[in-house]
Parts: structure tokens; sequence; C-alpha cells
């Protein structure tokens, strides 16, 4: 590999993305009440570190700790003699580091001097999900959606779109249960950001986001628009959720079965396509066409 001046733009982007996941993996290195747990999650984000140590080795250099420890680990924590030992080390060795507080959302890190990646947040206070955070735009962004080049299958059932699923590096859906359990608990907006088929930008922002709990069907309030997208979502206010397997739309077929459509707060249809197979579809915001989707919301204060 040559010297930064030989290299291209699009060879640095992807370094300083890896770099950054990195960062966030060490940012997210915490102690459990559970020692088995603090294991089983740091081998997890050590064979990450491992793979991609060519890159990263600038960075791991920061941490004395892990720099030291990172093969050992993987290979010796298999007692409990050394579960206690890899405790210990990381109560020592990155109290600087490791996040004691336990983030409600994504919003509640805007005063920590993060960047964007991935971190761990708790919508339930014992149960922590892992979700990708945009500190761009004002910070304190959660992703709820994300979609880049159909790697992740959105055909999914009721309860997957309820728990939430997918790859939060790449493609997935946050969760229907903790859309709730968030924006039940105080004003959330939501921003949508597009990219079409000819690679230009353009957004939507909704200062109005809720989505009721499971007995309402995960009915959806929104509005209050601003952006350059179109106010397309205004059709979808007041819609119940629908996928392949509980259909809560208005039209006579099951819209999220439509390749044309998806799950989805649909009504008679919708104007909004998001969640649609992309190997079949591009995705759809009124009549336009999209390749690159993100929505992702925040606490306002």
């Amino acid at each position: 590999m040559g010297g930064i001046g030989t290299r291209n733009k699009d060879e640095l982007s992807v370094e300083d993305r890896r770099i950054d996941e990195l960062m966030s993996i060490l940012q997210g290195i915490c102690v459990h009440e559970n020692p088995d747990q603090t294991v089983k999650q740091l081998l997890k984000d050590t064979d990450i570190i491992l793979k991609n140590i060519d890159v990263y080795k600038e960075v791991v250099k920061k941490n004395k700790l892990l720099r030291k420890e990172l093969k050992w680990i993987i290979e010796e924590s298999k007692g409990q003699r050394e579960t206690s030992r890899i405790v210990d080390l990381i109560k020592k060795g990155v109290r600087d580091v490791c996040v004691s507080e336990k983030y409600r959302d994504c919003s509640e890190m805007r005063s920590k001097r993060r960047g964007s990646g991935i971190y761990t947040i708790y919508p339930e206070k014992s149960k922590g999900i892992k979700v990708y955070c945009d500190m761009t735009d004002g910070k304190g962004w959660t992703v709820i959606q994300r979609r880049i080049d159909g790697s992740t299958d959105f055909r999914r059932t009721w309860n997957e779109y309820k728990e939430g699923f997918g790859d939060v590096r790449k493609e997935y859906w946050f969760g229907n249960k903790y859309l709730n359990i968030l924006t039940s608990s105080g004003k959330y907006e939501l921003r949508v950001d597009l990219v079409d088929t000819n690679h230009r930008k353009t957004y939507a922002v909704y200062k109005t986001f809720v989505v009721g709990d499971e007995n309402s069907k995960y009915k959806l309030t929104v509005g209050d628009y601003t952006g350059t997208a179109g106010d397309r979502m205004n059709y979808n206010n007041g819609k119940y959720f629908t996928t392949k397997d509980r259909d809560n739309d208005s039209n006579s077929g099951n819209c999220a079965t439509d390749p044309g459509y998806g799950p989805w707060w649909n009504g008679n249809c919708s104007h909004v396509a998001l969640n649609l197979d992309l190997k079949k579809k591009k995705m759809r915001w009124s009549n336009h066409n999209f390749i690159n989707a993100v929505m992702k919301i925040r606490k306002i204060n």
C-alpha cells in the first residue's frame, strides 16, 4: 500500500469508516453485572478488531490494554479464572472509555463528544440493543431504518418488525416495539434522507413522530413537515402497520405482499415505499425512485 498521497479518496473514506466503527467498539466496551456477558461481548468485539488489524493498528495503539490482551482474550477466556481476569483488566484499563451510564437513545449522547457509529442503547432499562447513532446535523439521531444495497430481506413478519432485524452496520429495522417505547416517552422528530437514481440527495423532516403500542397496531402519528423531498408521509398519518402476516391496511389486498409497496403504515397502499424488496424494485417516495434511504429519530428537548 502506498503513502497517503497516492491513495484515492474512496480508499481513505473506507478506512475512515472502519476506524470510526472501531472507535465505536472501543467506546462501547463496558463491564456488565454478569461477567460471562462481559466476556461474550468482548470476544465478539475483539474478533472484529483482529480481522481488521491492518487498518486499525494505529488506533489500537491508543489503547495499551487491548493491544496487549487481544489475542489472549480470544485464546484463553474459557475458564472462571480467566473470565475474572478479563473483567478486572477492563475495570482498570478502560475506565475512561467505558460508558457506565445506560443511554436510552442516541440523543442522550449529544453532549458526550461521540462520533457517528454503532452503540448500545437501552430503550428498556434492562435490555440493551445495538443501533447506529448519527452524530451529524445537530447530533443525537437514532437510526431506525437503513437501506443501501438490498442485503437484508425486509419482507418480514409482524413479530420481526416488532423486535427489529438486520445488520446495524448495513441494513436494518430498529423495531416497532422500541419505536413505541421511545416516542411515547417524549416529543420526537423524524428525518428521512434519500438518494435517488441520479445520486441526488433529498430529505424530509417531521417535527411530530409517534408510534403507538402493539394494541394500536403501531398506529402512526406524523406531521409538521419541512424539507425537499415533499410531504408524502402525510398519507401515512393515522395508519396502522401492515406486514405479510398481519394485514391492517384498507386495500382489498395486502400492501405488504405487493412488490411495489412492502411492510409499512399503509392505507390504500402508500405514496412511500421504503421497505420493499430492493432486488425487484427501487424504493419510492411519491413518484420518484431512490436507491438509498435512512430514517432516523431524535428527541426534541
